[in-house]
């Protein structure tokens, strides 16, 4: 068992705040359980990151704030799971619909919306999005191409599939569909 001085203040602070953090968390989440696990998550960061950190004047605002941070980015990415899995759902749903006719009848919609979103997005997004998505090469592939580091096509797929994503939404589309982008042209 650890002794040191850093981990018996460390152990105080855990026992003295984490029940008001748990509440704090929750007023964000809803959910005990989720709420229990940002801040143990907080406080285990907290001793792994930034031990002397523990005894500082300020440590119960500097964990409001963290357990506050964590929540949100806990909300964003269940928001992003959902919106992911709605699109999942949208595509699974109309792949089992009976009715072809209806969902044939439908793709030169899907296909017009994907496209004039594509046209929509920054020329060098535009650029390496084609080349990922359409043409299928790798992002090492596509920065030998253009002429970019490979970090720098990383940054400009998140952005171009950002901007995708924003656009397609408008539409009630689901970014999943980009995903069938290849499927779409060959048939």
């Amino acid at each position: 068992m650890v002794t040191t001085p850093s981990y018996a203040a460390y152990k105080e602070l855990f026992h003295s705040q984490y029940s008001d953090l748990c509440n704090y968390a929750h007023s964000y989440l809803k959910d005990d359980a989720v709420a229990e696990d940002v801040v143990q998550e907080t406080f285990i960061k907290l001793w792994e990151k930034h031990p002397e950190l523990i005894e500082m004047p300020n440590i119960k605002a500097y964990l409001y704030r963290a357990v506050r941070n964590n929540s949100i980015s806990v909300l964003r990415k269940q928001s992003t799971e959902d919106n992911g899995n709605k699109g999942y759902e949208w595509l699974q749903d109309s792949s089992e619909d009976p009715d072809a006719n209806e969902i044939a009848a439908s793709k030169p919609h899907y296909d017009k919306l994907i496209y004039e979103a594509i046209a929509q997005l920054p020329p060098q997004c535009r650029e390496v999005f084609t080349c990922c998505r359409v043409q299928g090469m790798t992002h090492q592939q596509t920065a030998q191409k253009l002429g970019l580091s490979p970090k720098t096509v990383e940054n400009y797929m998140g952005r171009a599939l950002k901007l995708l994503r924003k656009y397609l939404y408008k539409y009630g589309l689901p970014i999943g569909i980009l995903f069938l982008l290849k499927i779409l042209e060959t048939h």
